[in-house]
């Protein structure tokens, strides 16, 4: 259970952004708004609020540029369960809980939060270093 400790977080912000666009956002919503807020309801509210936003924010972006939207959401999204699931290892087992019952239910929505495409390319002396979910292009002509 300690690996799945340690990548909960990015197995949750997948799981979180795949459902974004699914009919059963809603319970979705709704159980990560109530694990964020911990039990006090402003918190709670807060975090509904953002994803929300984030939701919208998602829905809103164009057929070509969803993927990458979706991956920048995942990765802030990652941060941040993570950071919970660290402290906290009782919401850590909530969260592996809810996602395996979540991936059961959901396995259209469950494979798609699974699969992860990059596609880089750097030319002539330039290189692609990734951290995380970013990439950062080196030029070395440009330094």
């Amino acid at each position: 259970m300690s690996g799945e400790l340690a990548t909960v977080g990015s197995t949750g912000a997948s799981a979180l952004i795949a459902a974004m666009t699914t009919d059963g956002w809603g319970r979705v919503r709704t159980w990560f708004g109530r694990w964020l807020g911990r039990g006090q309801s402003e918190t709670e509210t807060h975090h509904l609020s953002r994803l929300d936003r984030d939701r919208e924010l998602l829905l809103a972006t164009s057929a070509e540029e969803s993927e990458e939207q979706a991956g920048r959401l995942a990765g802030a999204w990652t941060v941040r369960l993570q950071d919970i699931a660290d402290m906290d290892a009782q919401a850590a087992s909530e969260l592996l809980e809810f996602l395996v019952r979540w991936r059961a239910e959901n396995p259209e929505s469950s494979e798609r939060a699974g699969r992860v495409r990059q596609q880089a390319k750097a030319s002539g002396h330039s290189s692609i270093v990734q951290v995380g979910g970013n990439q950062t292009v080196i030029r070395p002509e440009r330094s």
